[in-house]
């Protein structure tokens, strides 16, 4: 009866460490993950305040304008769309 309490013992406690190691490496996954999602959430605001000079460039400087429509950057226009004639 003693050596299958000790082999039942044994048994738990390999399944905690296994558990234990699945959750350490689990944790450190998530956390790399979360650092990698602020990393690119910044870049992407970098890049649109970027964008969003450029256009306010844009504005004062025409000469801009082909750079804008090559990256599709421009702002919007006040201009209203033509019509197509109905038959």
């Amino acid at each position: 009866m003693t050596a299958v309490m000790v082999l039942a013992l044994f048994v738990s406690a390999l399944a905690a460490v296994w558990v234990s190691a699945r959750w350490f490496f689990s944790v450190k996954e998530v956390q790399d993950l979360q650092f990698q999602q602020a990393r690119i959430t910044n870049t992407r605001v970098a890049a649109q305040a970027l964008a969003n000079d450029v256009i306010q460039y844009g504005n004062k400087n025409p000469r801009i304008e082909p750079l804008l429509a090559e990256f599709n950057l421009r702002g919007p226009t006040n201009q209203v769309p033509a019509k197509s004639p109905v038959k």
